[in-house]
């Protein structure tokens, strides 16, 4: 990456509500549902489509979260627009679903508390029909780029908790490589039928799934009026499967980002991860930084898990009274993958 990258705009919208703001305030309470009060859950809408950007019959073909992912992304048309670039030189990267987590149908849940034992059977016997990830996938990243006109590279990553990451460093790279002026980075949750979010009562202790999409737009320049801009100042990616050299190739990671400022830990003021993960706990255990999260308002995000995280930084960013400084987001999956994003918060003068 030999060229600047500063995020100019932001969209988001999942459990915690619509706009970046919403991930600041308490959790809501969930309420019970009319069709079975055993369950409580939030009823997330399904938001209807500008009909200037999107053609009416897609309100109808496409599954309820790949609505909300298009709903995100039309949210930044104007911002698009504004940069006033050739559509080839648009580049478009989504962090996208895969059937390695319980869908929220009643059944496939019900099915693997019976049967944890066979949590992949259970899920695959219980899941929406192929259609339905191909609606969500592939065709809703066409439906974006030809709505939005994104015409450059393009690229789609699957996996659970570092598909916003990869996504999002395809976008840098691409901008970087001079393949691209700018690019959009779309993710959706890993759930496959989020039109509820759960609470279980009496499962405190499991985790909590959840829907969720974000889409963040990346320009090379920030926006005329900022007055702090939120550049991707590093970034580092590893994996092992051993558990026993997971502290250690964390920790290269976290190096490897923080390498590009020439930075140690002590330096960052803001460190975000998952605060129930023993092995990142460890990592930073001698930190003074306690790891912040939005989990608490969010649930289990999966993919939109880190872009999420971006966004609010974002926000915070754009405060009067934001303060310069790093942000370091961490990521780690269950299945030996690390991911490592430094966001730098710098006043507009530095890039006079």
């Amino acid at each position: 990456m030999n060229r600047a990258i500063y995020i100019n705009d932001a969209a988001i919208l999942n459990a915690a509500g619509s706009e970046c703001a919403d991930l600041l305030g308490a959790p809501l309470n969930a309420q019970p549902l009319a069709f079975d009060a055993r369950r409580q859950a939030f009823a997330l809408p399904t938001p209807r489509l500008p009909g200037d950007l999107f053609d009416r019959k897609i309100q109808r073909s496409v599954e309820p979260q790949g609505l909300r992912l298009l709903h995100c992304a039309a949210r930044l048309a104007l911002a698009l627009a504004a940069l006033d670039l050739p559509p080839a030189r648009i580049a478009l990267t989504a962090a996208i679903p895969e059937v390695d987590a319980p869908s929220p149908c009643w059944d496939a849940v019900q099915a693997i508390i019976e049967q944890p034992h066979k949590q992949l059977a259970q899920l695959l016997a219980n899941t929406p029909p192929l259609h339905a990830l191909t609606l969500l996938n592939s065709s809703v990243m066409a439906y974006v780029a030809e709505a939005l006109n994104c015409h450059g590279p393009m690229g789609g990553f699957c996996s659970q908790d570092n598909a916003g990451l990869d996504a999002l460093i395809e976008a840098c790279q691409q901008i970087g490589e001079h393949n691209a002026e700018a690019a959009l980075v779309v993710s959706s949750s890993p759930n496959l039928t989020p039109a509820l979010y759960l609470r279980e009562p009496g499962l405190s202790s499991e985790p909590v799934f959840g829907e969720g999409a974000a889409a963040l737009l990346l320009s090379s320049t920030p926006s005329q009026d900022a007055t702090q801009a939120l550049r991707i100042a590093g970034f580092a990616r590893g994996y092992s499967a051993d558990p026993q050299r997971a502290e250690a190739v964390g920790r290269r990671v976290i190096d490897q980002a923080l390498s590009r400022e020439k930075l140690c830990l002590g330096d960052v003021g803001r460190i975000v991860g998952n605060p129930d993960d023993p092995q990142l706990n460890e990592l930073f255990a001698a930190s003074s930084q306690a790891l912040g999260s939005t989990r608490a308002m969010t649930g289990e995000l999966g993919a939109s898990g880190l872009l999420t995280e971006v966004a609010l930084s974002l926000h915070h960013a754009r405060q009067s009274a934001a303060t310069p400084g790093y942000t370091l987001l961490v990521s780690h999956t269950r299945a030996g993958h690390w991911g490592a994003l430094l966001l730098a918060s710098e006043t507009m003068e530095k890039h006079a």
